[in-house]
This record gives structure tokens, C-alpha cells and sequence, in this order.
């Protein structure tokens, strides 16, 4: 394996270490909420941009349809997520945060808050720009691995 190689795989172990801490400290910030890291995920998705379709969040995500179906079925029972119909698609519904999806995730966002500026603190701002350019060129060259086919 060449330096750049070796570099690579470190990277990679360090983003998955991070993203299961990640999902612990979202579970232990909103246990009492009853949000799971996968609804929260979904909730930011419709925060940032809503409304959006099951295989638009799905896509954006990295992962299947069906995963993000499953915890979108979980949102609307909780009533955290509202559909309305879809003119570009009769059947793949529109999804939007309700009232009281918008009130849950701004506690979300107030509760990581803390937290990020602590994690923010450690590291200089131009490194995290790096990161986060080197994390955007990476995940285009892995999509780009990725089969036709694939589940999305």
C-alpha cells in the first residue's frame, strides 16, 4: 500500500470510530425524546430542505429507500413528519416537518449545541474546511465506485 493508501484507511477507520460516537452522543442527548439517530438524521434532511421524497432523503443519505421508508413510518406515527401529494409523482408522497417535528428538532439542535462548540474547540477552523473539502472529494469518488444498480 502506498503512503497515500495507508493515509486513506486511516481516514476511513477515524469517520466510521466518529460516526459511532456520534450516534452514541445522539442517543444519549434525545434518549428522552424518543428520536434515534436514523429519525433524527431524517428530521435534518427535511429541516434543511423540505419537502422532500422518500428516495430524494434516501439519496442524499447514501442509503436505501426502504431504510429511510421504515423510519419515515416511524416519524408520521409519531407525528413528526407530515406528507402532502407530490405534482412531479403520484406515487412518491412529499414529506415535511409538522409543528411539532420543527419544536422536537430545534431541541435537538439546542441540546448538540454544547457539545459542538466543545468539539469545535480542539481543532483550528482551516483544518476542519480541509476535512470537510477532503470528506466531499472522497464521498464523490466512492459514489462513483458504486455499481449502477445499487441500492441507493
Amino acid at each position: 500500500m502506498t503512503t497515500r493508501e495507508e493515509a486513506l484507511t486511516a481516514v476511513i477507520r477515524n469517520v466510521r470510530t466518529c460516526f459511532n460516537q456520534l450516534k452514541r452522543l445522539s442517543e444519549q442527548l434525545n434518549e428522552d425524546l424518543g428520536i434515534n439517530p436514523s429519525m433524527r438524521a431524517v428530521m435534518e434532511a427535511l429541516f434543511r430542505k423540505s419537502p422532500q421524497t422518500v428516495p430524494d432523503i434516501a439519496k442524499g443519505r447514501g442509503v436505501t429507500r426502504q431504510h429511510v421508508q421504515m423510519i419515515m413510518n416511524s416519524l408520521l406515527d409519531d407525528e413528526l413528519v407530515e406528507t402532502q401529494s407530490n405534482p412531479a409523482h403520484r406515487r412518491s408522497v412529499l414529506y415535511s416537518l409538522t409543528r411539532k417535528g420543527r419544536i422536537a428538532f430545534d431541541e435537538i439542535l439546542g441540546r448538540e449545541a454544547e457539545p459542538l462548540r466543545r468539539i469545535a474547540a480542539v481543532v483550528p477552523a482551516d483544518d476542519l474546511e480541509l476535512v470537510a473539502a477532503a470528506l466531499d472529494k472522497i464521498g464523490q469518488r466512492i459514489g462513483a465506485e458504486l455499481k449502477p444498480g445499487d441500492p441507493e
